[in-house]
């Protein structure tokens, strides 16, 4: 028995691996920024604890352990932070790069991160939104 793939499957398929890498090295480059931020603020509370005095110390494991537990929680992503950190035009639109259409646009963002262009079921507009949400945009 021959399997016979056309062209177009192939090329989803090609897309489908390609979304899923790019997805899979993003990740990796969140989880190392992760790790990186948490390294570094370690060591800022590590020195600082030995400038302080004692009574201090347990405050500070505190503030360690609470900021740890808002670097793993990853259940449900916080978009408004990287929204509101786009720049904007003097109305208040979001200055993105269109990546369906490879244009620079202002735009209003909905709450769910969709830009106003935005088109459902589009892979580039899918990808947009992603890139919104984790805040790696492209903007001008």
């Amino acid at each position: 028995m021959r399997l016979y793939l056309s062209i177009i499957d192939t090329v989803s398929m090609d897309e489908r691996l390609k979304s899923f890498l790019r997805e899979q090295f993003r990740e990796a480059g969140r989880e190392y920024a992760r790790a990186r931020d948490a390294y570094q603020s370690g060591r800022k509370s590590a020195e600082t604890e030995d400038d302080t005095n004692e009574g201090t110390n347990g405050e500070n494991s505190k503030q360690t352990v609470a900021s740890e537990q808002e670097i793993t929680d990853n259940s449900k992503p916080d978009i408004s932070t990287p929204v509101s950190a786009l720049p904007c035009n003097e109305t208040g639109q979001a200055r993105i790069v269109c990546r369906r259409d490879a244009e620079k646009r202002a735009v209003r963002i909905d709450t769910e991160a969709h830009p106003a262009c935005f088109e459902s079921g589009h892979p580039d507009c899918e990808g947009c939104v992603r890139d919104i949400r984790s805040g790696i945009v492209e903007t001008w």
